[in-house]
């Protein structure tokens, strides 16, 4: 007899909700001791996924779409709270990452991001970013390498194990609106 995996048994009822089968669970196979294992669930209606390893618990939104904030975050909650449920622990502390291209249109960001650029002593580099750091993480903005004539920015913020995700979502979502404006990208919404 096999016992299932505590994870995939607390998990997989909620998960089906949203369309998670069976196929889309997978250990990472190059693993070469538990601390390197992960248990990946993708969560495909939301483009979303899931990644559990033996001291980390990571929630991916890939091209999230803000709207869709009020169905990913119950989501995630309630994958944590299972996960918390199986381990009896919560996590000591959170780290949020959001990463974006911002693509000029009409705008022209070689004059909004001239200050970005600088060179070093020797003049031999150019740095084409800016990191602006406070206590609880960072917003970097950097020239995109994808996209010609875009910004690429990175929204790093580190919050108590307690944090609910609502309360994440929200401070990413006002960090993402500072940066714009940072950008000096008109008609950005107050937050």
């Amino acid at each position: 007899m096999v016992l299932p995996n505590p994870f995939l048994s607390a998990l997989l009822a909620p998960l089906r909700e949203m369309g998670v089968e069976l196929a889309d669970v997978s250990f990472n196979s190059n693993a070469t001791n538990l601390g390197e294992i992960v248990l990946s669930i993708a969560i495909r209606k939301w483009n979303a996924a899931v990644r559990i390893a033996l001291d980390s618990l990571t929630f991916i939104a890939a091209n999230p779409n803000w709207q869709e904030v009020p169905q990913l975050v119950p989501l995630f909650d309630r994958i944590s709270g299972q996960v918390h449920d199986v381990v009896q622990a919560g996590p000591v502390s959170q780290t949020s990452t959001l990463s974006f291209h911002v693509t000029p249109g009409t705008m022209d960001f070689g004059k909004t991001t001239a200050e970005l650029v600088r060179r070093d002593a020797f003049g031999d580099c150019v740095f084409y970013g800016i990191s602006l750091h406070r206590s609880d993480g960072v917003i970097t903005i950097d020239k995109s390498l994808r996209y010609e004539g875009a910004a690429f920015v990175r929204l790093e913020r580190r919050f108590s194990g307690d944090t609910g995700f609502a309360d994440i979502a929200r401070r990413l979502y006002e960090d993402e609106i500072a940066s714009l404006r940072y950008l000096g990208i008109p008609d950005v919404p107050l937050v």
